[in-house]
C-alpha cells in the first residue's frame, strides 16, 4: 500500500511540474502595426524578386535568389519593433 502511495505522489509531482513548466512556454509576442506593414512589404518585395528571377538561367539565377534572401533577412531586421 505504501509502494502505490509513493508512486501515485511521484507520478503526479512528475505530472504537475511538467504542465507548470509549459505554461510559460505559450506566451506570444504582438508585434506593432508598423513592424507587420513593413514584413509585409519586405515578402511582397522577396516575391516580385523571385518572380523576375525566373528569367534567368543557372548562376546569375543561384546569385539572383541569393541576394533576394540576403535583402530579404536584412529588411525583417530592419524593420520597426
Amino acid at each position: 500500500m505504501k509502494m502505490r502511495l509513493s508512486f501515485a505522489a511521484l507520478t503526479m509531482a512528475l505530472a504537475l511540474s511538467g504542465a507548470v513548466s509549459a505554461a510559460p512556454a505559450k506566451h506570444k509576442t504582438r508585434w506593432s502595426a508598423e513592424h507587420k506593414a513593413a514584413v509585409k512589404k519586405c515578402k511582397e518585395d522577396y516575391r516580385a524578386a523571385l518572380k523576375e528571377d525566373k528569367t534567368k538561367k543557372g548562376k546569375e539565377r543561384k546569385e539572383a535568389d541569393a541576394a533576394a534572401r540576403q535583402t530579404r533577412k536584412q529588411c525583417i531586421a530592419d524593420a520597426p519593433k
